[in-house]
């Protein structure tokens, strides 16, 4: 082989190498690329761990007050029971008011002299204002209890 042809496969071959350098070096780019963004994902897919558990932390918490308003909810409602009772009470103070009312106007008594009349009427008429109330607190509960 002649001097010119060993360098022309010289050159070739050189050329060939720097060739697969330069692939070799654009595939380590690419790698350099890919690990950069499988970095970022690693960061995202932590994100989404540490969140996810937040949320079932805080779902579990949920239930936990959740349950407790249901549980309030139900002591509430069920004290429709003494309400009504306290209620019934209160009809018959009512009568004894009126029964006291007319006999002290039999006897020509003023039912103003008369501190069990006073202590009655008092006591019937605050109550009767207290229950409107508690109704009230009741239907609210009630409209709270059946959306959950």
């Amino acid at each position: 082989m002649d001097t010119r042809t060993l360098k022309s496969v010289y050159k070739q071959i050189n050329k060939e190498e720097l060739k697969s350098e330069k692939i070799e070096l654009a595939a380590i780019d690419d790698a350099r690329k890919i690990i950069s963004n499988l970095g970022n994902s690693e960061r995202i897919l932590n994100d989404v761990e540490i969140a996810s558990k937040e949320v079932v932390k805080e779902y579990v918490n949920l239930k936990v007050r959740i349950e407790k308003v249901k549980d309030s909810a139900k002591s509430v409602i069920g004290a429709e029971t003494n309400i009504k009772k306290i209620s019934d009470l209160i009809r018959k103070g009512d009568d004894v008011l009126r029964k006291i009312s007319a006999q002290a106007k039999e006897l020509g008594i003023s039912v103003n002299s008369i501190n069990e009349f006073d202590e009655l009427f008092d006591f019937t008429q605050f109550l009767s204002a207290k229950i409107n109330e508690a109704q009230k607190y009741i239907r609210d509960v009630k409209d709270i209890n059946s959306q959950i």
